[in-house]
């Protein structure tokens, strides 16, 4: 086994341990793309900590007092209302100094305060120093009240033309919205299967809420109570919710014929009916074993259903009535055989 060493290196002396060499500069990439020098080398710790927190609950009075100042400070442009603003401004900046101020002199009269007493004082802001004085407040829910105003005075001249114009392009889903009140309410699931709930929402529904409520008094249906208690339920959200069912509808009875043909006899039109209800399948409860010859076995199904119902007022059957009677008047009489000119005339038969 023989040393291979190229020849040049063995003519050539050793250096001296004492000569430099100085080696040329060749361009160099680093793996990472980040700077030499990151940014956060250079950066110097603060002198005293600025922690907002710590700001407000140990700090000076007047140092609340300029931080509260500058938070409730407005963002925006000046607005056309700056007149008007300005003076709530001042106001509120008045009050809050005056009560910063208060605290104060009872600080210094009365020296330290205890637990109890500083539980006791109303505070004026919170820990993180949002004012909670009143008008800071409502300023913060409603900040333009000007702007809000322009806005419901507009809503509610559209909402009077609209109402009021017989050639409004308001939709006819949204008049009737505007116009009628209802209310829809579910029940929870109910321990049972919707064939045996369907025949309950089919016997309470388009009748009125107490002959509805009858009913289901002297059903033999374990199901009844259920839906008695969820028809009563629904007609209370009614009346407290929705103001139904108040007598405050238009008097005078009329005769009306319903859409299954029946006709009925309509005084008060604020009444409450069933006016649509169906039942919903839900989830299954539980499965139970059921065992059955020769070693089989199957499992049974619990069932759940729910209840919904929609209550209207009479109100709403009047206008259906009077809308199949104007279809129908407008319609006009069936003619058997329509008058309508000959065309395509030839001289022999054409079949």
């Amino acid at each position: 086994m023989s040393l291979s060493m190229p020849t040049r290196r063995l003519v050539r002396g050793a250096t001296s341990p004492t000569t430099t060499t100085l080696a040329l500069q060749q361009p160099s990439r680093s793996l990472s793309t980040s700077p030499s020098r990151p940014w956060f080398w250079s950066k110097k710790e603060p002198s005293s900590p600025t922690n907002l927190k710590d700001a407000i609950t140990t700090g000076t009075a007047e140092a609340r007092k300029s931080l509260i100042s500058k938070l409730q400070s407005r963002s925006e442009a000046p607005a056309i209302f700056e007149d008007e603003v300005a003076p709530q401004q001042q106001a509120v900046t008045e009050k809050e100094a005056a009560v910063l101020s208060g605290d104060q002199k009872s600080s210094a009269t009365s020296g330290p305060l205890t637990a109890n007493q500083k539980a006791a004082q109303p505070k004026t802001f919170t820990r993180l120093g949002g004012s909670l004085v009143k008008e800071a407040l409502a300023r913060s829910v409603d900040p333009d009240p000007q702007a809000r105003v322009r806005w419901e005075r507009k809503i509610a001249i559209r909402q009077v033309k609209n109402g009021t114009d017989a050639y409004s392009l308001e939709p006819r889903l949204a008049r009737i919205a505007r116009t009628e009140r209802s209310l829809h309410s579910k029940s929870p699931w109910l321990p049972t299967s919707v064939k045996k709930l369907v025949h309950l929402a089919r016997q309470i529904q388009g009748k009125n809420v107490e002959d509805a409520l009858v009913q289901m008094k002297f059903s033999k249906k374990k199901m009844a109570a259920e839906v008695t208690t969820q028809l009563k339920m629904a007609r209370d959200l009614a009346i407290a919710e929705r103001g139904m069912g108040l007598g405050q509808g238009q008097e005078g009875k009329m005769e009306i014929q319903r859409k299954d043909g029946k006709w009925m006899t309509v005084g008060d039109r604020s009444k409450m009916y069933v006016a649509e209800a169906w039942v919903n399948k839900g989830p299954v409860r539980a499965k139970n074993p059921d065992y059955r010859a020769r070693g089989r076995m199957f499992l049974k199904e619990s069932p759940s259903t729910s209840l919904s119902v929609v209550l209207k007022e009479h109100k709403t059957l009047v206008r259906e009535h009077q809308e199949r009677e104007h279809r129908r008047k407008k319609q006009g009489p069936w003619v058997h055989l329509p008058d309508r000119p000959i065309t395509a005339q030839r001289a022999h038969y054409s079949w």
